[in-house]
């Protein structure tokens, strides 16, 4: 159904490298940190050559600012969402840009075809994740109906079966989300919290926690990203990815790669770009925690395996200099 571009590549060009440095342990090869502040990455980088720091210590957050105010309510919004939690929207009619929640069966001739049918699936309308007519159809359906596509498959289709064929589209919008109507009241025992105060309290230091570090990047300054680290940090993120594909699907990086006619290369090249701004994070991190001569505790295994480990200990740093900052501000 969906167009030809595989779904594996999409996953990769769209993996957030956020998300990386809070990667669970895997078992593999011996590594360990050589030194008090950790040279897994960084560990020979002198980084006052590359960072100008700005303030971090005694910031001020004052939590009845509009600021502070945006800050919570989008951090609240995230883990709504993140966690799949959503408002329904089960009166009004389809528009552009809504996500909706659909049941669909497509047919050739009458009959089924494979991968045709579903149950359940999300899609935004304008998103073009579906043949050309497919959305733009369902704009202004009412929700709760049931219509009938007339589509035809581009002629370059991947399938030879589909390709240029006249096929219909039976379709069910089940609701559009509605963010608006989910309230964190609802749902924040889903998080683990046992009252809503639980979760407002650890929502309001998670909200303080982010500012403060956005301040402190705010007034920094990197000038420049250490080719050894930033390959370092890159290599990291492929072996992480590579071992996702293998636990998941079964099939290493590589072949998904070259599925999408890309190598490794191709990818690190990709990715590249997006990941300075996550090395200029771990920077300020670690230049914040030379300054202040703070130890942390890197406790990793013998088997463990030495790209995990990188990602490991980025995590690590990041978790010693966030408290830091938070123990040494001013909270109104």
């Amino acid at each position: 159904m969906k167009k030809s571009l595989n779904v594996l590549l999409a996953i990769i060009l769209c993996a957030t490298l956020t998300l990386l440095c809070a990667c669970s342990e895997t078992e593999t090869e011996d590594t360990s940190s050589e030194g008090e502040y950790g040279t897994l990455i960084y560990g020979s980088t002198d980084l006052s050559d590359y960072v100008t720091l700005g303030e971090y210590k005694n910031l001020t957050i004052d939590t009845s600012s509009d600021e502070y105010k945006a800050a919570y309510k989008a951090l609240v919004e995230k883990d709504l969402s993140s966690s799949g939690i959503v408002g329904k929207k089960l009166e009004g009619t389809v528009a552009e840009g809504d996500t909706v929640n659909i049941d669909y069966e497509g047919k050739k001739d009458g009959v089924a075809f494979s991968g045709g049918t579903a149950q359940g699936k999300d899609l935004t309308i304008g998103s073009g994740q579906f043949i050309p007519g497919f959305e733009s159809g369902l704009i202004g359906v009412k929700i709760g109906d049931t219509v009938d596509l007339n589509l035809t498959f581009p002629e370059n289709y991947s399938s030879a079966e589909l390709a240029g064929a006249a096929v219909v589209f039976t379709v069910k919008v089940n609701y559009v989300k509605d963010s608006g109507k989910v309230k964190i009241e609802d749902h924040y025992s889903e998080f683990g919290f046992n009252s809503l105060k639980e979760y407002e309290d650890d929502a309001r230091e998670r909200t303080i926690r982010n500012l403060l570090f956005e301040k402190v990047l705010e007034s920094s300054d990197v000038s420049d990203y250490p080719d050894d680290d930033k390959d370092t940090f890159l290599e990291a993120v492929y072996d992480y990815r590579n071992s996702i594909y293998l636990s998941n699907y079964g099939v290493d990086f590589e072949t998904v790669l070259k599925q999408n006619n890309m190598t490794k290369a191709d990818y690190i090249s990709q990715i590249s770009a997006s990941a300075e701004s996550q090395l200029k994070d771990q920077m300020i991190y670690y230049s914040i925690l030379r300054e202040e001569n703070l130890k942390p505790e890197y406790e990793l295994s013998d088997s463990q395996k030495k790209n995990q480990a990188v990602l490991d200990e980025i995590t690590t740093v990041e978790n010693v200099v966030r408290d830091f900052l938070y123990k040494n501000a001013k909270i109104k």
